[in-house]
């Protein structure tokens, strides 16, 4: 049995060829765009977060626990009618986290500051029953 190919056939089959390239070369384009996207947004957040460890006044915030006096005083908002979800206020932040006080140190953190030498800590003591547990979770290689 043969088969015999058209000249409209591989037309088609070069039409679709060079449409299977486009859109393998747009895929791949809009690939890159993303991970350049998302390689940004992930420097930001890093910048952001190293901003907030950085300030320590940013970093501070209250913490209102569900059954604390102040609490049990605040009255639940209603957000079950279209009206009252609508007319909602948003959260006023500066209010929610107060005014950042700056942190003076003490006159022993202040020395100790100044006798501090950059560095990183020893490694601590290895675990005494590191064998054992080796032993126990892999028995086949102490054979």
């Amino acid at each position: 049995m043969s088969f015999e190919a058209s000249s409209t056939c591989k037309a088609s089959l070069a039409w679709k060829a060079n449409l299977a390239g486009r859109c393998l070369a747009l895929a791949a384009g809009v690939l890159a765009v993303s991970a350049i996207f998302v390689s940004a947004i992930f420097v930001s957040a890093i910048f952001v977060a190293a901003i907030f460890v950085a300030t320590p006044g940013l970093a501070q915030s209250t913490t209102i626990n569900h059954d604390s006096a102040k609490a049990r005083q605040m009255k639940e908002p209603s957000f079950q009618t279209r009206e009252e979800r609508l007319n909602a206020k948003p959260l006023d932040w500066n209010s929610t986290i107060g005014t950042p006080k700056p942190h003076t140190p003490t006159a022993a953190e202040r020395k100790a500051l100044q006798g501090a030498k950059p560095g990183s800590a020893g490694g601590g003591a290895p675990n005494p029953k590191a064998e054992e547990e080796a032993r126990k979770l892999h028995p086949d290689d102490w054979k």
